[in-house]
């Protein structure tokens, strides 16, 4: 099913992928975030509280935290070692089975434990073993997918991973009572799903180039780029941290904004945040791919990074000015929807354009994958002192702004950017 030639072959010259092989590759996306998304969202926290009710949200903060650590170590990690990889089943199959046996094996630990420390030891192993599926999938757009059609294909990420939100509400809502069934039935999504696209997927040839060394240096290497050697991507890099900055914003402090800003009564804050969610999630699902096309047609991938920019700002000052649910949900849903899904609908084909090296494409999607995620694990300790600014800790407008400020400053390293438009 899937119509592509060998990855020694360049970008330009490989032959599109059928619409079948696309279809079974958005799946396995799907599958793969459902298995991670509702833990990391939803059933962790609950499992937690069954174990551990006195201290779960000391216990909650350290397992988000290892979490979050380990998936960000995992995923530049994994993908060199599948750049590396010369077995004669290809570069990416094996460290997807890889991926998504140990992702059943985390999944099992999790749903079977008894004590916080055996619980841990399972969400550090989902964490680590499904980035290393999500590290070769992500990989085969850049081995497989010509340029013509690698912002679509790359927005099929971001779309999954949103439509793996929206569907997972409803998801838990079927098993309310069964911890197995809402952590186990995700995870055998993704199994089914990631099957099916090893089985089509079956002209994973390895890289015909000699294996370079690699010792400490190459492995600290894997989480590092070098400025000077690769000023393109430096560039790129720090332009996603900075872009999705406001995202980071909503996402960390939707429930708070809420509750303190817009002082939504308690009767009602429920339903408001189910909304703050679902609704973005819709949009970012259209949205994502939408984007990716409209920048395989124009073949130009910065301007539709920069309109993203400029609609998450926007979406900011919406946000800040908001003394109403509905304006809210107009602000966020400009952020976390369109903005959002329009990033995440380019940024992996703009992170193809910028990079030097694609032999090593899963590492190098990896960093950029960091790039992304930082702002949600930073923010949290900047905005203390955001917050306090005119005294107090709730100035949650001076914080709404300073994360619309930084997404419209990432335009400037997009624009250095000279590798591609």
């Amino acid at each position: 099913m899937s119509t592509t030639t060998p990855a020694t072959v360049g970008p330009n010259t490989l032959r599109p992928v059928s619409p079948g092989f696309i279809a079974i590759y958005a799946l396995a996306m799907f599958g793969i975030w459902m298995a991670i998304n509702l833990p990391a969202s939803v059933t962790l926290a609950l499992r937690i509280s069954e174990i551990d009710p006195d201290g779960k949200t000391t216990s909650y903060s350290i397992a988000a935290g290892v979490g979050t650590l380990t998936a960000v170590l995992a995923n530049p990690f994994f993908g060199r070692l599948s750049d590396r990889t010369r077995s004669r089943f290809g570069r990416r199959r094996p460290w997807i089975a890889i991926g998504l046996l140990g992702t059943t094996v985390g999944a099992a630990v999790i749903g079977f434990s008894d004590t916080f420390p055996m619980l841990l030891l399972g969400w550090i192993l989902m964490q680590a073993f499904v980035n290393a599926a999500i590290a070769a999938i992500l990989a085969i757009v850049a081995d497989r997918v010509p340029e013509s059609q690698q912002g679509f294909i790359g927005s099929l990420s971001g779309a999954a991973s949103a439509a793996s939100l929206v569907i997972g509400i409803f998801f838990i809502q079927a098993f309310p009572t069964s911890i197995l069934a809402q952590i186990g039935l995700p995870v055998a999504v993704g199994l089914v799903f990631g099957v099916a696209l090893l089985a089509v997927f079956n002209d994973d040839a390895p890289a015909a180039e000699p294996l370079p060394p690699f010792g400490v240096k190459e492995f600290f290497g894997s989480f590092f780029i070098n400025p000077r050697r690769e000023p393109d991507f430096a560039w790129l890099l720090l332009a996603l941290f900075l872009m999705f900055a406001a995202w980071g914003v909503v996402s960390t402090y939707t429930v708070y904004l809420l509750q303190d800003m817009i002082a939504v009564p308690e009767d009602q804050i429920g339903g408001a945040i189910t909304l703050s969610y679902v609704i973005p999630g819709v949009v970012a699902f259209v949205v994502g791919p939408l984007g990716g096309w409209v920048g395989d047609r124009l073949g130009r991938r910065k301007p539709v990074m920069i309109f993203a920019a400029l609609i998450g700002a926007a979406g900011m000052v919406i946000i800040a000015t908001s003394s109403t649910v509905v304006q809210f949900l107009i602000g966020v849903t400009l952020v976390s929807g369109v903005a959002a899904g329009l990033m995440l609908g380019t940024y992996i084909a703009l992170g193809i354009a910028a990079m030097r090296d694609k032999l090593a494409a899963a590492r190098n999607l990896g960093v950029v994958n960091i790039a992304i995620t930082l702002p949600f694990s930073i923010i949290p300790f900047i905005a203390p002192v955001i917050l306090s600014v005119g005294g107090g800790t709730s100035n949650y407008v001076a914080l709404v702004l300073f994360g619309g400020a930084l997404t419209l400053l990432g335009i400037v390293p997009l624009v250095g950017i000279r590798a591609t438009r």
